[in-house]
């Protein structure tokens, strides 16, 4: 408490004066804070354990881990969880005996040819193990300039081998060529047959060689390569006027 430090008399609504020379109410305000500071009791700067306060639970929800292998259990002790295993394999080797076919393909009707070069352009440098450079971004290579179109130069048959007539035109043929097939079913006419027939998976050579008509054949001619559409009919089937059946 402050005791007769300033003493206030009124002369006028608009001035303050006081006995001290110079001291006026906005000196006073000014010391308000530093009052109010001086009074305020000390307040401890270490945090201290304040406990709990309230209710606490434990949680209720299971382990999700345990639920799952509760299930589990369950499902093989019934029973369909093996049975669930025998339709995933199923459905397993059944995509396998017979792959999703290459879209948009049809029989030729008629004889083209037209050559496709296999040149592409790299998009990034390519470098060996070591950090060499082995290809700058932007240069255009030929696969065909530094290797073979297979290890054994065969021709490259592409067909549908649903097509029963595709398939015996494609083993009559007497040069030496791997069976392509873009529809069918490859493990089945390997066995009957008893040599191995691949099939083109999600239709990548057929894009990229621009495929749309079987059978067509894949013959190197020098650094490009020449595709060839080959029409073949069934007994059953007529060819066109003016066509004859392939030779």
């Amino acid at each position: 408490m402050i005791r007769g430090a300033v003493r206030f008399r009124h002369s006028s609504p608009d001035s303050v004066n006081s006995t001290h020379s110079g001291i006026t109410p906005t000196h006073l305000l000014a010391l308000v804070p530093a009052f109010i500071l001086t009074a305020m009791p000390p307040i401890a700067a270490s945090a201290r354990d304040l406990g709990i306060r309230g209710a606490t639970w434990i949680i209720a929800e299971p382990d999700f881990l345990s639920v799952i292998g509760g299930q589990l259990e369950i499902l093989q002790d019934s029973g369909a969880l093996d049975r669930e295993l025998e339709k995933a394999a199923g459905r397993a080797i059944e995509r396998m005996e017979e792959p999703e076919p290459v879209a948009g393909i049809a029989p030729a009707r008629n004889r083209t040819t037209r050559l496709f070069d296999p040149t592409v352009k790299l998009e990034t440098d390519v470098f060996g193990s070591d950090g060499t450079l082995i290809a700058a971004a932007g240069t255009r290579i030929n696969p065909l300039e530094y290797s073979a179109l297979t290890e054994d130069e065969r021709d490259l048959v592409f067909i549908d081998g649903r097509r029963q007539v595709e398939v015996e035109w494609a083993l009559g043929r007497d040069r030496p060529s791997k069976i392509v097939l873009l529809a069918g079913r490859p493990l089945d006419l390997a066995r009957a047959h008893g040599r191995p027939f691949f099939f083109d998976q999600g239709g990548l050579f057929a894009e990229r060689l621009g495929i749309h008509h079987t059978p067509t054949l894949a013959l190197r001619d020098g650094f490009f390569l020449r595709l060839v559409e080959i029409p073949v009919y069934g007994d059953r089937e007529r060819p066109p006027a003016g066509k004859g059946r392939p030779r």
